[in-house]
């Protein structure tokens, strides 16, 4: 990961990389996160030897993802890197549907990263996944970037993270959907405790269509 955004940096100043999580899920927000690093931050060997370390967020225990958190914030905190992370709530899922909802999210954690980037900076974008129609910057889309590139790497950490933390907080307030244990994936124990209790307003109606129709 760290050659493939090196060999891109070539020829920028800096690389984005822009991910979401919380697609899938049947309850709660889709976070995204974008992520910009400079190329000088390949010239610090602290930088080289921790990110080393760094993999798809979904490969990483969350011990990792937490450490890796709180790497990334230090750099920030520095000025060697800068990141936004952004959601969109359950009502705008429902109204908009999850693939839009979703582009909502990274366009809004993009353009606060971008609008605070010098306007001389040479800068790419690369997003996790397929290319975005209509989006509004040009961008580069890479299948499996999460697992390629080292910025979008960085920025599924960090959506990663941010989602299962708001998942958590919202445990005390719904017990009965056990939150904490499945951050609002379809998981059996989350089927089952939609079945005896019904959807509460965490849950992504058009999600639960089948669920409940099928019992």
């Amino acid at each position: 990961m760290q050659e493939h955004d090196f060999k891109l940096l070539e020829s920028k100043d800096s690389l984005i990389g822009v991910d979401e999580v919380g697609r899938g899920a049947l309850a709660g927000p889709v976070v995204a996160a974008a992520c910009r690093i400079h190329k000088d931050c390949f010239r610090i060997p602290d930088f080289l030897e921790q990110t080393a370390k760094i993999r798809d967020s979904k490969k990483m225990s969350a011990k990792a993802r937490e450490e890796a958190v709180s790497y990334l914030r230090s750099l920030k905190a520095s000025g060697l890197i800068d990141f936004e992370v952004s959601s969109a709530s359950v009502p705008e899922i429902n109204s908009l549907n999850i693939l839009k909802a979703s582009i909502l999210a990274m366009e809004r954690s993009l353009r606060a990263l971008i609008n605070r980037l010098a306007p001389s900076e040479h800068f790419e974008v690369l997003v996790d996944g397929k290319p975005l129609k209509g989006f509004f910057c040009a961008h580069e889309s890479i299948i499996g970037g999460d697992d390629r590139s080292l910025c979008i790497a960085f920025a599924s950490i960090l959506a990663k993270v941010t989602r299962d933390q708001y998942m958590l907080s919202q445990e005390e307030a719904f017990p009965e959907y056990q939150f904490a244990r499945h951050k609002g994936y379809g998981t059996k124990v989350h089927r089952e405790s939609l079945l005896m209790h019904g959807p509460c307003e965490m849950h992504r109606e058009l999600f639960l269509r089948k669920i409940i129709k099928n019992g």
